[in-house]
C-alpha cells in the first residue's frame, strides 16, 4: 500500500470498528465492508483511495466526484481521498448513513 494512503486507510478501519457486526473482505480489486450487502468499498489508486457507498440520498458537493442513481431509493456515490484531512466528519456521517440504510 502506498505509504500516502496507508494512514487514511487505518483511519477508515478504526472508523468502521465503531460498527456493530461488520466484515470487512480483501479482494483483488479493493476492500469491501459488509454488513448484510456491501456498505462500503475501498480501492487504492495511484495517490488516494477511492471509497464507493450508497445513500437513500444525492448528495453532490466535493469531495463526491461520482452520483449515480442504482434504484428508486439507493444513489451510488463516490469519493476520494488524497490526505488523511480528507477523511473528515463529513465522510464519516456519509459512511453511518451507509451502514444504516444496509441495517
Amino acid at each position: 500500500m502506498n505509504k500516502n494512503v496507508k494512514p487514511i486507510f487505518e483511519a477508515l478501519l478504526s472508523h468502521l470498528e465503531t460498527f456493530d457486526k461488520i466484515e470487512v473482505s480483501y479482494l483483488k480489486t479493493c476492500v469491501q465492508v459488509k454488513k448484510r450487502s456491501t456498505v462500503l468499498s475501498i480501492r487504492q489508486k495511484k495517490d488516494c483511495l477511492e471509497l464507493e457507498f450508497q445513500l437513500d440520498r444525492e448528495d453532490d458537493f466535493f469531495p463526491v466526484f461520482k452520483c449515480q442513481r442504482i434504484s428508486k431509493n439507493r444513489i451510488l456515490h463516490r469519493v476520494a481521498l488524497g490526505e488523511l484531512s480528507d477523511f473528515d466528519q463529513q465522510i464519516k456521517i456519509w459512511i453511518k448513513g451507509a451502514y444504516q440504510l444496509i441495517k
